[in-house]
């Protein structure tokens, strides 16, 4: 049995025109346990092999919920998302600040807090936890909750067991985080985990940028029981990437 709950972002490594049936089955036979930010359309074929679908994905990544505006068209999309996510079981929908656009992050994050603590409560009525996600400059230009603090003030801000953070190491790397260190002194806000290999986005490797070993210890030792999702760019053979990705992990567990 494995140590580690171990995930699969969909856009990552699902290609079209794969059979959904194998993909899946190939993925449980790895030892995967779910999978997140599926199209509707492979729900039922991800469910049939034995796969948790983890997360969905709200709007708002660049027309965000960082500026008021927003608010009334975001509020109720992303309630609507709750919403689905709760009739299908699926405990979290991850939600994002949106792009700067010269905006001060202290304003951004006190706007955020206004839609979010409304929409963690309606999240909290249906069982269902919002993910809040970091990304890193350099692959999201103008995003502007681009370092770890952003989430994590305002997770703390909000002090909501509906609301936590998405913490993904690949983005927070780039960005010269202090990864171990954010995992340590934000255990209690850190819900979800994903995982790539820097610079290029690609599978995870020994040694890599970052190093996983000493992050999955660090993530031992504050009792992180949630998932690692696999959210690197496959190539032409997903699935023995993702092995070769899901072993790794797995041996420094």
């Amino acid at each position: 049995m494995s140590t580690l709950k171990q995930c699969v972002p969909d856009w990552c490594a699902f290609k079209q025109g794969m059979d959904a049936a194998a993909y899946y089955a190939g993925l449980k036979s790895i030892g995967f346990s779910g999978v997140e930010m599926v199209d509707p359309s492979r729900w039922a074929a991800a469910r049939a092999a034995g796969l948790e679908i983890v997360t969905m994905t709200a709007p708002g990544m660049q027309k965000g919920l960082n500026r008021r505006e927003h608010h009334a068209e975001l509020v109720p999309q992303i309630r609507d998302a709750v919403s689905q996510a709760a009739a299908e079981h699926i405990k979290n929908v991850i939600v994002f600040s949106g792009n700067r656009d010269g905006q001060d992050d202290r304003e951004g994050i006190a706007n955020c807090r206004l839609a979010l603590e409304e929409l963690s409560d309606f999240a909290g009525s249906h069982g269902v936890t919002l993910l809040f996600e970091m990304l890193c400059a350099q692959d999201h230009v103008d995003y502007q909750a681009d370092r770890a603090a952003y989430g994590f003030d305002l997770a703390t801000q909000i002090d909501s067991p509906h609301f936590r953070v998405l913490y993904d190491l690949y983005h927070m790397h780039k960005m010269g985080e202090d990864l171990c260190g954010d995992l340590t002194r934000h255990a209690g806000l850190i819900a979800h985990l994903h995982t790539a290999n820097a610079p290029k986005r690609d599978c995870i490797v020994p040694n890599g940028q970052p190093d996983y070993q000493p992050l999955v210890a660090c993530a031992q030792r504050i009792g992180y029981t949630g998932y690692w999702g696999q959210e690197f760019l496959c190539g032409p053979e997903p699935l023995n990437e993702l092995k070769r990705a899901f072993d790794l992990l797995e041996s420094f567990a």
